[in-house]
């Protein structure tokens, strides 16, 4: 028998190892499936990203625009109220004018609270009084003199 064995070990050795090299291939061919996958996902994600970067780049830019706007606007309000109040101290009739308590009809429609959202704007608009029919005109309605 041990001749037989001897005969046949290295046949059966060799498909031991076939049979491994055999499962090993598998693993590896799985394996290489896998890190394609990951790599694919790798490059959409980088891509994803450079998107991103590209997109923040511009909203950056943007921003910065509406910061120069927001400027420009807050200077052209500060000249018209310095031009207003040196216009109201300039003239006695304007000042006068600028001085006098509003209407409570017009004092109400300046008044507006402090809103967190559409859903508070939207509330606010429902349960407000309601506007007044046109036509009849206010009780301390101002008339420049030109048009009486």
């Amino acid at each position: 028998m041990s001749a037989v064995l001897r005969t046949l070990a290295p046949y059966g050795l060799s498909l031991v190892l076939a049979a491994l090299m055999w499962l090993q291939h598998g693993q590896i061919t799985s394996q290489e499936i896998a890190l394609k996958a990951y790599g694919e996902l790798a490059k959409a994600q980088a891509s994803d990203m450079a998107n991103l970067s590209q997109r923040v780049a511009g909203q950056r830019l943007e921003l910065v625009q509406l910061e120069r706007t927001q400027e420009d606007i807050r200077n052209a309000l500060d000249r018209r109220m310095f031009d207003f109040d040196r216009l109201k101290n300039e003239n006695p009739e304007i000042r006068s004018w600028a001085d006098a308590v509003l209407p409570d009809p017009v004092a109400r429609l300046r008044q507006r609270p402090a809103l967190t959202g559409s859903a508070a704007y939207a509330d606010y608009l429902r349960t407000r009084d309601a506007v007044q029919p046109t036509g009849g005109g206010a009780e301390n309605e101002r008339r420049s003199e030109s048009a009486d």
